[in-house]
């Protein structure tokens, strides 16, 4: 006769196996979700075989690059700089009325703006 083997489990919509519940190295499952779940020898409980939760940081660091566009919606980039302080570069856009495109010269150089104004300079060096 075959054994059956179930695994800690849980039906419950993005709910986590706490590190309490689980042993170094035992699997737990989200039925709704899929996902399987483990607990390391740290203590953390970690998503097993999936995506989990991926940052920039993780896909960038491993140079994985896309040939697909990238799409925020209703968020900006925003560039810290090398010093994490109060002050950053925010790029954002305005709630577009049609599709805009723009499109960065095959040039180097340096992209000015003056101020409010709506005319912008180009600047490119030798």
């Amino acid at each position: 006769m075959a054994t059956v083997i179930k695994l800690k489990r849980s039906e419950t919509a993005l709910a986590i196996p706490s590190a309490g519940s689980l042993a170094a190295g035992e699997l737990a499952m989200n039925i709704t979700d899929g996902k399987f779940y483990t607990k390391t020898s740290g203590g953390s409980v970690v998503e097993v075989g999936g995506a989990g939760s991926v940052t920039l940081q993780d896909v960038t660091t491993n140079g994985a690059i896309t040939t697909n566009d990238i799409t925020l919606n209703g968020s900006n980039l925003i560039f810290e700089g090398f010093l994490e302080n109060a002050f950053e570069t925010t790029l954002t856009a305005q709630e577009p009325t049609k599709d805009n495109t723009i499109t960065l010269p095959n040039q180097s150089g340096t992209l000015a703006m003056d101020g409010d104004a709506l005319a912008y300079a180009i600047v490119f060096g030798g």
